[in-house]
């Protein structure tokens, strides 16, 4: 009796926890940078003030993100919508008529005496040829994202990553961006648009109940595989 409570007891406890459908391991992204001799120099130790090798150096300036560990809000905004279509017609029509006897002459042939032979030779030929192709893609993703600031480059760009990820009902979804913004992009209210992303890296998945729903089921996608067709 006391097994059975004890089971059902610890039953309740992980209902009552609401962990992540699988567990979540957040990209890593490497991003290689290539330090310029001017960057190499070395830092004023004079004690003044201003110093050479301070990114962004100002003497006036606000919150905005600038150094590694800061965070920026990136407002994404993704629009595509490309159209394509091309139209082919190739059409032909050729027609020939000869008299008999002309024809008869034209290729050697002596026309005997007798009845005479009269009448014509006609030939006509013709070739069509339509062909009509179209293909469309629309997309639209739009977000806010905040990220932090992973490496100052050696020219003042911020290298920025983030993650956010959202439960809701056994569905999760994860959001992953990443990439380079200039600091003068970065507007009075810390956010920066992905347009302004350089070397840009946006993924947005889902997994979950309804996620899985939206795939055909194991026999299905088994079947599709030996039998394309």
């Amino acid at each position: 009796m006391s097994r059975a409570l004890a089971a059902l007891a610890l039953l309740a406890l992980s209902a009552c926890s609401v962990p992540h459908i699988d567990a979540y391991v957040p990209r890593q992204r490497n991003y290689d940078v290539v330090t310029p001799k001017s960057a190499t120099a070395e830092a004023d130790n004079s004690g003044g003030l201003w110093r050479p090798d301070a990114k962004n150096a100002a003497l006036y300036s606000d919150y905005r993100a600038f150094r590694e560990q800061d965070l920026v809000v990136v407002r994404v905004e993704e629009m595509a919508d490309a159209r394509r279509s091309a139209d082919t017609r190739l059409n032909r029509d050729s027609e020939m008529t000869l008299a008999l006897q002309a024809f008869l002459r034209a290729a050697g042939t002596t026309v005997n005496a007798g009845p005479q032979l009269d009448g014509t030779v006609s030939a006509k030929t013709g070739s069509d040829f339509n062909a009509d192709g179209r293909t469309g893609r629309t997309e639209r993703l739009t977000a806010t994202v905040p990220a932090i600031v992973k490496k100052v480059l050696p020219n003042g760009n911020l290298f920025i990553e983030g993650h956010r990820v959202v439960l809701v009902n056994s569905e999760e979804q994860h959001f992953y961006i990443s990439g380079v913004v200039r600091p003068i992009d970065i507007t009075q209210d810390n956010s920066v648009r992905s347009s302004y992303v350089a070397d840009a890296e946006i993924e947005f998945t889902g997994r979950g109940v309804l996620s899985d729903n939206q795939k055909p089921g194991l026999l299905t996608r088994f079947f599709n595989w030996i039998w394309p067709l």
